[in-house]
């Protein structure tokens, strides 16, 4: 598998860019707005992936335009904030089994899942799915996108070999942010 690691200062920049508005656009979604801001907690690690799923529907095209479903398998980490963010735009499916996500545009493949995202990957078989997951190597093993976090800062991690095989076109822009672009 080849890996492709960006360098200079332009793609930090550009992270930096798309985080403070995605930290503005999860702010928003979530309610905190003008003098609230003092009041409400800080945005937490699964307000930022919350904001970064709605944001990928942006970034990544779909055979036909996609469904408008966000599936999650596993243990659901949000805690109703991925409705906040969402605001009725997409719905929301969860579910245990893979088999059952095939329909949805994005699945969130959630921490509880770890260690089996080959078997995830090959229960969805041909489903025009981006498949994100927020576990170590999860993109390595054949995920589209991987969302970490080193300490309060998300990182991706995108497997373009993935995203063709899925049928979905990513974005150069969202290339540009992933700290990491596997290729194979």
């Amino acid at each position: 598998m080849t890996t492709i690691q960006p360098t200079g200062i332009r793609s930090r920049g550009a992270f930096g860019l798309l985080m403070r508005l995605l930290i503005i656009a999860a702010s928003w979604n979530l309610g905190l707005r003008g003098g609230d801001l003092r009041a409400e907690p800080a945005v937490t690690e699964y307000d930022l992936k919350a904001a970064f799923l709605y944001k990928f529907v942006q970034f990544v095209k779909w055979p036909g335009g996609g469904s408008g479903i966000i599936g999650i398998l596993g243990d659901d980490p949000f805690g109703g904030k991925l409705e906040k963010a969402l605001q009725g735009r997409l719905s929301i499916k969860r579910s245990r089994k893979p088999e059952d996500l095939k329909t949805c545009q994005i699945v969130f493949v959630a921490k509880s899942e770890r260690g089996n995202a080959s078997g995830i990957i090959a229960s969805l078989g041909d489903a025009k799915v981006l498949t994100v997951g927020e576990s170590e190597g999860f993109a390595k093993q054949g995920g589209v996108i991987g969302i970490l976090m080193d300490g309060d800062q998300p990182r991706l991690e995108i497997n373009t070999a993935a995203a063709r095989r899925a049928g979905l076109i990513i974005s150069a822009q969202l290339l540009k942010l992933a700290s990491r672009v596997f290729s194979s």
